[in-house]
């Protein structure tokens, strides 16, 4: 966002005061909007994505096997164990819109490990996962190029997507047919 230009006229107080205020109020947004954010990052389909750290429980750099595990309602879910524990599997690539991967393809895909209403969930993603801080150059609102299906929210000034956390929770606690 570019600040407006001023023109200083000391004759024209008011004018001056109400430029001064447009100024401030670009520079508080630009300081907003350029906070410095924890991220993991992780590549999707050969671009480069971040989720913050916050909304991550945890990371294992590989999923290892899942199954496929019959439900109560009907349908079924990919399941694997992580900790020995079973947790719901999403594949990040198929909410993207990219084709979905087969079980047997997550067994060496990294995931994050997400809390979820339903429980703990693991999204893979594609490696390498990483930590890193970063700016953040774009929010969400403003025009944004991703992979179609990923709701976003911002741009990092590294050139990573920054997934909307709530929504990558909110689809990991969801119960898709595997």
């Amino acid at each position: 966002m570019k600040p407006p230009g001023l023109l200083v006229d000391p004759g024209d107080e008011a004018r001056l005061a109400s430029q001064a205020r447009a100024v401030a109020r670009v520079a508080a947004a630009q300081t907003e909007d350029h906070a410095t954010v924890a991220v993991v990052t992780f590549m999707l389909g050969g671009q480069a994505c971040a989720m913050e750290v916050s909304a991550v429980e945890r990371a294992v750099p590989r999923l290892g096997p899942t199954a496929s595990v019959p439900q109560a309602g009907g349908g079924a879910r990919l399941v694997a164990w992580v900790d020995e524990q079973p947790v719901a599997v999403t594949d990040l690539a198929a909410l993207a819109g990219l084709p979905a991967r087969p079980p047997g393809a997550l067994v060496l895909a990294p995931a994050l490990l997400l809390a979820t209403p339903a429980g703990a969930a693991a999204v893979a993603v594609e490696g390498p996962l990483e930590l890193a801080e970063d700016r953040l150059e774009l929010r969400a609102g403003q025009a944004l190029d991703g992979l179609p299906g990923l709701r976003l929210a911002g741009r990092l000034e590294g050139g990573a997507a920054l997934l909307s956390a709530s929504w990558l929770v909110a689809c990991a606690g969801e119960a898709p047919a595997a």
